[in-house]
């Protein structure tokens, strides 16, 4: 017999609030204790109660709290309703720091934003590619065998700006040259890794793909990025003057959201880019105008309750259970694991650090740019899990994935925060290289 529609909500409410607990206990323990930001703890609450461990378990011979969707755990993770408030809370996050980021500052930093981001998708790629071949996970001898390094390849391009925003927020540099670079360089990130991701999967269904195909798919994501900056920044203040109005309670809140909900849901749905690309360029298009100042701090109240949601499921989605359960040994994804997070460090540090020396910042800088980049986050689990569900990737090869996940996306914020104690990360000569 179905749940009633009450009684599904009832259940969903429960979900959430042993969610918003536990976040908040993470995040007081980490900030507090450990003196680093409230996400680790955030990540580290949903990994601890996810399905995989204290909340897959039946407790005294009843049903667990946190039960997968799929038997097997080959789908989502999560329960649908609770990965809904997790994007919701994503794209809220994004738009907030869309509104938080200087329009000028950020059209200034385009450049060095897109030679950052080129580094950090082209050595990434390469370095993932490279090391599934030379471990033995795929191999050249056909385009079947090969898939599974291109899509370790398009894991390894993966930037999770969720992340990266949230701890610059937090340390309130958002504004800041090297801020205001790596949020450039993760939409651009997006729009590239989209592309190498549907070149992937256009070869793994097709087993080839035509430069036509290729070029549609980046005339559409570039196309609408642009589009919308543009065309947002040009009509901004009418859009502020109409949104203003309205004179009712939360009215001008309200409809902002729904602008950055659209944005959002077009993105994905007509042009194949990340929901939270829509949210962060509809905030930074807004960004200057009166509307933001009227809305910044029922936004930052709205964050406050739903944000950390977002990081409690992406820590709920990391199966450790699936490392090391495919064809090879334990001892061979062990190794492809340590292999892959060193590699995916050093790619993204190289990768877009070393063309962040070349467009205006120094030493310090350019290392705090390659931090920005550094986590994976719910963009490579994504990844991942569309190579998983299409069968061309398998529970090892998921499996080192999710430990290479985890791991950058640990290592990201706890050096960011050092890393931003210095002096200016611009070069004395030049602010940027314009």
């Amino acid at each position: 017999m179905h749940d009633s529609p009450l009684a599904v909500v009832a259940d969903l409410l429960l979900l959430l609030s042993i969610i918003m607990i536990a976040a908040k206990i993470g995040g007081e323990v980490t900030e507090r204790y450990l003196k680093v930001p409230p996400v680790l703890g955030e990540l580290g609450a949903g990994i601890l109660i996810s399905p995989f461990l204290i909340g897959g378990i039946h407790w005294f011979g009843g049903g667990a709290i946190f039960e997968l969707p799929h038997g097997d755990g080959a789908g989502l993770p999560v329960e649908p309703q609770l990965f809904f408030v997790a994007q919701m809370a994503a794209v809220v996050l994004l738009f907030e720091a869309g509104l938080e980021t200087d329009r000028a500052q950020f059209m200034k930093y385009v450049r060095p934003a897109t030679a950052v981001a080129t580094g950090g998708v082209i050595l990434p790629f390469v370095m993932g590619f490279a090391a599934t071949i030379l471990l033995g996970f795929a191999s050249l001898d056909s385009v079947t065998d090969v898939i599974p390094a291109l899509f370790v390849g398009a894991i390894m391009t993966a930037t999770s700006v969720g992340i990266t925003a949230r701890v610059l927020a937090d340390i309130r540099r958002l504004d800041s040259p090297e801020g205001v670079t790596v949020l450039g360089a993760a939409v651009v990130d997006d729009v590239l890794g989209i592309i190498i991701l549907a070149v992937v999967v256009g070869i793994a269904e097709e087993g080839t793909v035509t430069a036509g195909s290729i070029g549609i798919i980046f005339l559409k994501a570039v196309g609408f990025w642009l589009g919308l900056m543009i065309l947002g920044s040009l009509v901004s203040k009418y859009i502020s003057f109409g949104v203003l109005w309205f004179k009712s309670a939360g009215g001008a809140l309200v409809l902002a959201l729904a602008l950055a909900f659209v944005a959002s849901a077009v993105a994905e749905i007509y042009f194949g880019l990340a929901m939270i690309i829509g949210a962060y360029t509809t905030g930074l298009a807004l960004s200057s105008t009166e509307l933001k100042h009227q809305i910044e701090s029922s936004m930052r109240s709205v964050n406050n309750f739903l944000v950390p949601i977002f990081f409690v499921v992406i820590g709920m989605q990391v199966d450790f259970t699936a490392f090391g359960s495919g064809d090879t040994s334990l001892a061979s994804s062990i190794i492809f694991a340590i292999v892959l997070t060193v590699f995916a460090v050093i790619s993204k540090v190289v990768g877009s650090g070393i063309p962040a020396l070349f467009v205006g910042f120094n030493r310090i800088g350019a290392t705090r740019v390659a931090l920005g980049m550094l986590p994976r986050g719910e963009v490579a689990l994504i990844v991942a899990g569309i190579g998983l569900a299409a069968g061309v990737i398998g529970k090892d090869i998921f499996g080192v994935a999710i430990v290479m996940t985890v791991v950058t996306t640990v290592l990201a914020p706890a050096f960011l925060i050092p890393a931003f104690r210095g002096g200016s990360g611009l070069k004395a000569d030049s602010e940027v290289d314009e």
